[in-house]
């Protein structure tokens, strides 16, 4: 057996634990406190030095296209496989990835193998079943077999107000969130309706005519991309005050065509000032899909394929507005672990996988450790996918 010691960190758990040591076994962490010893007896080990650094759970990114999205500006657009060293270089060690837009070239077989690959090459890939068609796009042809016998599915993603998704009835709205939150009890998971909401004056007014039609639990019914616009943003809060999940998109702001956006960490900052839960409040990226790039006049250049760097950036940007970094963080580990019933991600205590993001004092990566394997060392990737530019010719 191997273990690891990292030693005399700032560790947030992402509850403020002080310096302390986090002791690995076989990717899972053993113990965290203040000088632990190193084990003797269990086999060869390396103690890493992490002071001066902030150490925090590896993030989870519950929205993110792993194998590509869009495509809505024509083949062009049409981006490709995100590759592991854009996700551990951005903290990253977890992903949950829907279909984008385009559910007809891309589909659920060819996700679960994207998703299978990426947990092959050193991170946890989790995915949605679903997405921007009428009836959703599945592996078995049924949302709710989908999600009672994969393991990796953790629940079905449905486009809702959104002008280039097929409308769903009612009725359907309520059969997909049977499917998933069923689903998930059949299976012993607490999965979830996924509802990308778009733009569409309704907003959140048919998520929550499911929930007052079934009665199922409002948390599972999770709205994302809420902070497009300030008439939906309005609707989230008091969505969230109420009990319902919101997931915040840190790609959406006036730069990537979303003029009406709220910035994410002003987003945040809001809804705690209006009383919602912390724990109802998620912030993904939404990476993995075509951007536009400006010239420094703002005038659109080219194109570019997003990571989930976004996801630092509203963290370092809450934690200058005041917040400690544990409360940064948790939007990206223990809520979305607590959402999904993540049981070994979001936190760093005893069982738990050994998945860590260290950062240096100015708040940049230095080293990102997956299930206890060193993926990102100096800020640098030294696990990378075989397929992505870096190898030999």
């Amino acid at each position: 057996m191997a273990w690891m010691l990292i030693r005399g960190g700032h560790v947030f758990d992402p509850e403020d634990r002080g310096v302390a040591d986090v002791l690995i076994l076989d990717g899972r962490i053993l113990a965290v406190g203040p000088a632990l010893p190193a084990p003797s007896g269990i086999g060869e080990g390396t103690v890493h030095d992490a002071r001066d650094r902030i150490v925090l759970p590896g993030l989870i990114d519950g929205h993110i296209h792993v194998m590509g999205a869009s495509g809505l500006g024509g083949a062009a657009t049409r981006s490709t496989d995100l590759q592991i060293d854009r996700i551990t270089s951005a903290g990253v060690t977890t992903v949950i990835s829907p279909l984008g837009a385009d559910s007809l070239s891309r589909t659920i077989p060819a996700l679960l193998a994207r998703a299978a690959a990426l947990d092959a090459e050193g991170i946890t890939a989790l995915c949605y079943t679903g997405g921007w068609w009428h009836p959703v796009p599945t592996l078995t042809g049924n949302p709710q077999t989908d999600v009672t016998f994969v393991e990796r599915i953790v629940g079905v993603k449905v486009a809702v107000s959104e002008p280039l998704a097929p409308a769903y009835s009612l009725d359907d709205l309520c059969r997909l969130a049977h499917a998933a939150y069923t689903g998930g009890r059949l299976a012993g998971k607490p999965a979830v309706l996924h509802a990308h909401i778009g733009d569409h004056p309704a907003g959140l007014g048919p998520l929550q005519a499911v929930q007052q039609q079934t009665g199922i639990p409002p948390d599972r019914l999770v709205a994302t991309h809420v902070n497009r616009n300030p008439d939906l943003w309005n609707q989230a809060i008091r969505y969230a005050r109420a009990g319902g999940s919101i997931d915040l998109t840190a790609m959406q702001r006036p730069e990537t065509k979303h003029p009406m956006a709220i910035q994410p960490a002003k987003a945040i900052r809001e809804a705690l000032a209006a009383g919602v839960t912390p724990g109802r409040i998620t912030l993904s990226s939404d990476s993995g899909a075509a951007y536009p790039r400006l010239d420094p006049a703002g005038r659109e250049v080219g194109q570019y394929m997003a990571g989930p760097d976004c996801l630092l950036e509203v963290m370092r940007e809450l934690v200058r507005d005041g917040l400690a970094w544990g409360q940064a963080a948790a939007f990206t580990t223990s809520h979305v672990a607590d959402l999904l019933g993540l049981r070994r991600k979001g936190r760093l205590t005893a069982g738990a996988d050994a998945d860590l993001l260290l950062l240096t004092p100015a708040a940049v990566v230095d080293r990102v450790y997956s299930r206890g394997r060193l993926m990102v060392e100096g800020g640098t990737p030294i696990v990378r996918g075989p397929f992505d530019g870096h190898a030999a010719a």
